[in-house]
């Protein structure tokens, strides 16, 4: 893996890049980079050519990425149901939980990373 941070661009003026070797990413992690990075562009490079561009868009349900932060919820608990947020809204996020209603904000998912 390597990272590079304020890398001059001439669209964004900075951005930051992220190169995973040897393997595509699935939904979930996918879905991770949605919520930390809502505008990033994923790039699918084969043979050092562009083959795929993908722009990350923020799912309407996010399922068993984060944790609720009610520690009463029964997602928090030994029972058999896994964490699951509706977003409320996408920019500047806000994530309600199915089960107790309690709402997350940037700052809150962020911690979780």
């Amino acid at each position: 893996m390597t990272v590079a941070i304020n890398v001059p661009s001439e669209r964004l003026k900075v951005k930051d890049i992220v190169k995973i070797e040897g393997r595509e990413l699935d939904t979930k992690e996918v879905n991770k980079i949605a919520l930390i990075a809502p505008y990033a562009t994923i790039n699918v490079i084969k043979n050092y050519i562009v083959i795929k561009k993908l722009h990350v868009e923020l799912p309407n349900v996010i399922e068993n990425t984060v944790k609720c932060i009610n520690p009463t919820c029964i997602s928090n608990s030994n029972e058999p149901v896994s964490p699951k947020f509706y977003v409320e809204r996408k920019d500047p996020l806000l994530l309600k939980c199915q089960y107790c209603r309690s709402t997350m904000e940037t700052a809150a998912v962020l911690q979780q990373f």
